[in-house]
């Protein structure tokens, strides 16, 4: 019966999101997740041929969509109008926030191992990329250009970090969303003024 293979399936995916939640990517184990599952490890092989296809499977969509966001926000043309942008793709990278947070806690906090490992410095180069620009472009309209952007690099690497601790530490969505969005207003509000900067 289908109900019963898609009940099975649906069983290995909550149980191996436990298990890479709580062991990460290296750690976790099939043995563990099949046992789990109320399934053998042979069962489980039905539907993922490998661990790193069942994490994949777990992981890799909501990634994609993250970077589906990211390639958009890069392609983006620093103006007037592009606040308005930014601040809609925001919006759409939060609903990912708060519908899949579990997936994001294990990419941010449990990859090690996987492909996905570096996706924290990943993150942290497209935040610095971006707030750069708009910043850069802020600047010019003041007559004024960055000197540097390690400010805006620092700023950038612990936002990402404290994403990974909200999305470790909260379970509701509506909290991990709120959370992330006053982080970054803590982080990046009035940072034209903090930015080493110099006259053109």
């Amino acid at each position: 019966m289908q109900y019963l293979k898609d009940e099975v399936r649906n069983r290995i995916v909550y149980e191996a999101l436990r298990e890479f939640k709580n062991k990460g990517y290296k750690g976790a184990s099939i043995r563990i997740i099949a046992n789990s599952s109320n399934t053998s490890v042979g069962n489980l092989y039905k539907y993922f041929s490998s661990k790193e296809d069942l994490y994949e499977n777990l992981i890799g969509s909501v990634y994609k969509r993250l970077m589906d966001y990211i390639s958009e926000i890069n392609s983006v043309k620093i103006n007037d109008e592009a606040e308005h942008i930014f601040y809609n793709l925001l919006n759409k990278i939060m609903e990912i926030f708060k519908e899949n947070s579990i997936e994001l806690a294990i990419l941010l906090n449990k990859s090690e191992g996987s492909k996905y490992e570096n996706c924290k410095s990943t993150f942290a180069d497209f935040i610095t990329r971006i707030v750069s620009q708009t910043m850069e472009y802020e600047l010019h309209l003041k007559g004024m250009r960055l000197k540097n952007n390690f400010i805006i690099y620092l700023l950038s690497c612990n936002l990402v970090e404290d994403m990974a601790v909200i999305l470790n530490q909260q379970e509701d969505g509506d909290r991990i969303r709120k959370l992330i969005l006053d982080i970054i207003d803590i982080f990046f509000n009035n940072i034209l003024d903090k930015l080493d900067c110099e006259n053109i």
